[in-house]
């Protein structure tokens, strides 16, 4: 089981979005990714890059499966059983 920290810097994100760094400055620079400035590095929450990766993961797989989903409605269905 892997233990983050509750802060990320641009390397760190970038290595848990599987992108360049470049690419995490670009998300900061367009406000699709939220940071916060501490002295010359950005700062932001692992728990923020988390969400950003679930929901970039649920908005493409909705897409391929051409049905608009919510991430809350992402979660897997209960099996359900007939009756014998």
């Amino acid at each position: 089981m892997s233990t983050y920290s509750p802060t990320v810097d641009v390397a760190g994100a970038a290595d848990l979005m599987k992108v360049h760094p470049q690419t995490v400055l670009d998300k900061i620079a367009s406000g699709e990714l939220r940071a916060g400035k501490m002295g010359r590095s950005y700062v932001m929450l692992t728990a923020d890059v988390l969400k950003h990766i679930e929901e970039a993961i649920v908005r493409e797989t909705a897409a391929r499966m051409r049905t608009p989903l919510k991430p809350a409605e992402a979660k897997p269905r209960r099996r359900t059983t007939t009756p014998a």
